[in-house]
């Protein structure tokens, strides 16, 4: 066991400390949390994933522990955060077919007029912390609603494999029985 001390690249040090003011004993190596930290960073700076919000733990004392069925309430809220995730996920999809429509059900050819345009962002560019810091979020971090349109899905995915030589020229045995076929019916 070692003390928890956060490491900044700035060379900043900063000790968790326990309600007595001693230094809080962690592992020496974590590996799920190393895992999750590395997954959750999405290339930003190490203040943004701890202090700007991203990246939360909150301590709870031993008697409030004892006292709450803390496991219970935990998965009572992830089940919620799983319902509110469909819901809003059904509304976006509803949302990208619904535009898919109204723009005439786009081709390859005709094009989407917003295809990835600042209208079709879901969420904001950039955001700010509770001390008031700007964070950009990148762009390939940035979700659009045409990520889940049948535009996308159907034309620009097939294209984007077929120029990275995803799909082959040649005819699948299928595609060659079906001319074959076609062929002895003199079509």
């Amino acid at each position: 066991m070692i003390p928890a001390v956060l490491h900044y690249d700035s060379g900043e040090h900063i000790p968790l400390l326990d309600a007595e003011g001693h230094a809080k004993m962690v592992p020496a190596v974590d590996p799920i949390l190393e895992d999750f930290v590395g997954k959750h960073e999405h290339g930003m700076n190490d203040d943004a994933t701890t202090h700007g919000g991203m990246i939360r733990t909150w301590g709870c004392d031993q008697r409030t522990w004892d006292a709450m069925d803390i496991v219970q309430q935990i998965k009572q809220e992830l089940q919620d955060q799983t319902g509110h995730f469909y819901e809003e996920r059904d509304e976006y999809r509803t949302a990208a077919t619904q535009c898919y429509n109204d723009h005439g059900n786009p081709d390859i050819q005709s094009g989407c007029r917003d295809y990835m345009d600042d209208s079709k962002r879901i969420g904001p560019a950039s955001y700010k912390d509770d001390e008031g810091h700007v964070f950009e979020v990148p762009p390939k971090y940035r979700q659009y609603l045409c990520y889940l349109c049948p535009y996308q899905q159907a034309y620009i995915q097939v294209e984007l494999r077929r120029r990275k030589g995803m799909y082959s020229d040649a005819l699948t045995p299928r595609q060659k029985r079906y001319q074959k076929m076609r062929k002895q019916q003199g079509r």
